[in-house]
């Protein structure tokens, strides 16, 4: 029976968060796929089901390349906070913010980003913008 200490320490999934946020800036995008299990919902008003990595960058990139604020540039973590769900789920509740190059804040979100441990590998399964 596995108990709750092989559930990893907060800072595990803090810095699976900064390195997403750091790709997404980056707009690395086979990084970015290789953060997430198949398939991945990403819960917009209308919610999207990527099965694969291709469908994945696609996605994303469209996502990234058009709906973001005009000027982006990066982005950083304003807060986070680990919820654990159980043994293999747990969620991260994100409030970030993004800023144009002259380092002005031009928009601020949240998320829940729920990670899932398959295969004895965690990886964000469910991305929900929250706003």
């Amino acid at each position: 029976m596995k108990t709750s200490a092989e559930f990893p320490e907060p800072s595990f999934f803090f810095q699976k968060w900064e390195a997403y946020l750091e790709a997404f800036t980056q707009a690395d995008y086979s990084t970015l796929a290789n953060q997430f299990h198949y398939p991945v919902s990403i819960l917009f008003d209308n919610p999207l089901i990527l099965l694969d990595e291709a469908s994945f960058i696609k996605s994303l990139k469209f996502i990234r390349e058009h709906k973001l604020q005009p000027g982006y540039s990066y982005s950083k973590t304003n807060s986070i906070q680990l919820v654990k769900l159980t043994e293999k789920t747990c969620y991260v509740d994100v409030v970030y913010s993004r800023y144009n190059q002259y380092n002005e804040s031009i928009f601020q979100g949240r998320g829940l980003y729920f990670f899932q441990k398959i295969n004895e590998v965690w990886k964000i399964q469910i991305n929900m913008p929250i706003s």
